[in-house]
C-alpha cells in the first residue's frame, strides 16, 4: 500500500472541496468574519504583542486579515508580506499602506514589490501568519499544495517566531491527512477565536 500516495490524494480531494465551499461565502459573510477575526486576534495571544508580523493578501475565499494588519501597523508593528521566488521559496517584503503590488505570484496572485528582508533582521517577537485551507486540532495545516510555507515555517520557528494558522472556523477538522514535510502551526485563529493545538505524541513534521 502506497500510504504517501493515499495521503496526497486525500489532501487533494479535501483541498478542492473546501476551497470550493469558501468561495461560496457572500461578501457580507466574509466581512463579518474578518471583523470577528480582528477582534479575537488582537485581544490576546501572540499577535497582540508582536513587533513584526508576516501576513498575506486574501484570495480564493480566504479569511481577509487586512483589518488585523491595519490595526497591528497602527500599534507599531512592522508588517511584511511574502513573495514567491522562482525556486518556490518565500521571501519577506516590508510593506506600508499603499505599497505597490504586482500580479507576479503563482496563478497571478498579488505580491509586494520592493527589497526582501532577511529573517535574521526582523525584530522579535515575530509572528508568521500562514493561510490555510484547513487546520486540524493537533495543529496540522492543509495549504494550497505548493509547499512554500512548509519551507518557511521551520526557518522562522528556528529563530523563535510563532506560527499562527488561519482558516474559516468550519474548516477546522478533527484530523488531516499529513506527509512528513508538512509544517504544523503553534496556534490556530478563526473568526471564532484563538486556540492552541492539542498535544501530539509524535510530530514528524508537517503543505502550502
Amino acid at each position: 500500500m502506497d500510504t504517501r500516495h493515499d495521503a496526497r490524494e486525500a489532501k487533494r480531494r479535501l483541498r478542492s472541496s473546501l476551497r470550493a465551499a469558501r468561495r461560496t461565502l457572500s461578501p457580507e459573510a466574509q466581512a463579518r468574519a474578518a471583523d470577528a477575526l480582528a477582534r479575537h486576534a488582537l485581544s490576546s495571544g501572540p499577535l497582540a504583542g508582536a513587533r513584526s508580523v508576516v501576513g498575506y493578501l486574501a484570495s480564493d475565499g480566504e479569511l481577509d486579515i487586512a483589518p488585523v494588519m491595519d490595526r497591528l501597523r497602527r500599534g507599531g508593528a512592522q508588517i511584511l508580506l511574502p513573495r514567491c521566488r522562482d525556486d518556490g521559496a518565500l521571501e519577506l517584503i516590508p510593506v506600508e499602506p499603499g505599497a505597490r503590488l504586482l500580479a507576479s505570484g503563482p496563478g497571478g496572485l498579488l505580491e509586494p514589490a520592493g527589497a526582501a528582508t532577511a529573517l535574521a533582521a526582523i525584530a522579535l517577537p515575530a509572528v508568521l501568519i500562514t493561510p490555510a485551507v484547513a487546520l486540524d486540532r493537533k495543529g496540522n495545516r492543509l495549504g494550497r499544495g505548493g509547499g512554500s510555507y512548509d519551507r518557511l515555517v521551520p526557518e522562522a520557528r528556528a529563530r523563535g517566531w510563532t506560527v499562527v494558522g488561519i482558516c474559516h472556523a468550519d474548516h477546522v477538522v478533527a484530523t488531516l491527512p499529513t506527509e512528513s514535510h508538512d509544517a504544523e502551526v503553534d496556534a490556530m485563529l478563526t473568526e471564532r477565536g484563538l486556540v492552541r493545538p492539542e498535544p501530539q505524541a509524535d510530530s514528524p513534521g508537517r503543505d502550502s
